[in-house]
């Protein structure tokens, strides 16, 4: 499997992001603050792959770096959602075995060096 590109990452968190909002505005939750919270996380995930991708919109948005502790909220968000997509989805459609695909690279693409969710690093820490 080759590594995706740095339009493609962006795809794949702009795609995550509108697919998290849809699912929370058909629950009735839009306005949850579980909801505003998630958007922000991804909106910060798409906005990551964005400057990542030399979206010219996103490199004048603010923020453009992201610390550790940051990155690794982001990671295990990606990571997570993986998951759940792996055990969720009929992986016999194609469209699915794409998606949790893109997940899985976003996830890898996210996470900082050493660090990896079956650890007990604290985000914040």
């Amino acid at each position: 499997m080759s590594e995706p590109s740095p339009a493609q990452l962006h795809q794949f968190a702009q795609d995550e992001r509108a697919r998290r909002k849809a699912a929370f505005a058909d629950a009735g939750q839009a306005q949850s603050d579980r909801a505003r919270q998630d958007d922000i996380l991804w909106s910060n995930i798409e906005q990551m792959a964005g400057c990542h991708a030399g979206d010219a919109a996103c490199l004048k948005r603010q923020p453009t770096q992201w610390n550790r502790a940051e990155r690794i909220t982001m990671a295990r968000s990606a990571w997570a959602t993986a998951c759940k997509a792996e055990t969720s989805l009929d992986t016999s459609i194609a469209a699915n075995g794409a998606k949790i695909t893109a997940l899985w690279q976003l996830y890898r693409w996210l996470k900082p060096a050493g660090w990896s969710p079956y650890f007990d690093e604290p985000a914040n820490g």
